[in-house]
C-alpha cells in the first residue's frame, strides 16, 4: 500500500511541474507551417510584428480538447483580436493576436473533418483561425 501511495505522490508532483506555456525568459523556436488552405505561417513573422500568438495543440481523438474547441473561445479571440485583413477577422479587430490550430498526432484532414481516426467531430467547420494538419 505504501508503495502505491509513493507512486501516486510522485505522479502528482511531476504533473505540477508541467506547463502549458514556456517559462519566463524562454524563447520559442521559430517554425514555418502551411495550413489546410495552403497559407504559410511563420511564428517569428507574427511575433516580430507584435502579435501575441496562441497555439492550440490538439488531437482529433482527445475529448477534453474537443470540449474546449467547442467553446469557441479561441474563435472569439481570433475574430476580435486577430490580424487585420485576415479571413474571419472583424473589421474592428484590435490587431494584436494570432491563433493557430495544430493537429498534433499526424491524423489526416479527413479526420479533422470528422471522418475516421476516432475523431471527436468536425474540427474544421466553424473554426475561424488557421488549421495546420501534421499528416
Amino acid at each position: 500500500m505504501n508503495r502505491y501511495l509513493f507512486i501516486i505522490i510522485i505522479a502528482l508532483l511531476s504533473f505540477s511541474k508541467s506547463y502549458s506555456q514556456l517559462s519566463n525568459g524562454s524563447v520559442a523556436p521559430d517554425f514555418t507551417l502551411t495550413d489546410i488552405n495552403g497559407t504559410t505561417h511563420t511564428l517569428y513573422n507574427y511575433t516580430d510584428a507584435g502579435y501575441t500568438v496562441f497555439i492550440q495543440f490538439s488531437a482529433v481523438w482527445c475529448s477534453p480538447c474537443w470540449s474546449y474547441h467547442q467553446t469557441g473561445a479561441l474563435d472569439n479571440l481570433y475574430q476580435n483580436h486577430g490580424p487585420s485583413g485576415m479571413p474571419n477577422v472583424s473589421a474592428t479587430t484590435t490587431n494584436d493576436v494570432m491563433v493557430i490550430f495544430i493537429e498534433g498526432d499526424a491524423n489526416t484532414v479527413a479526420n479533422l473533418g470528422g471522418s475516421g481516426g476516432a475523431t471527436q467531430g468536425d474540427w474544421i467547420t466553424g473554426t475561424s483561425y488557421p488549421i495546420i494538419c501534421t499528416d
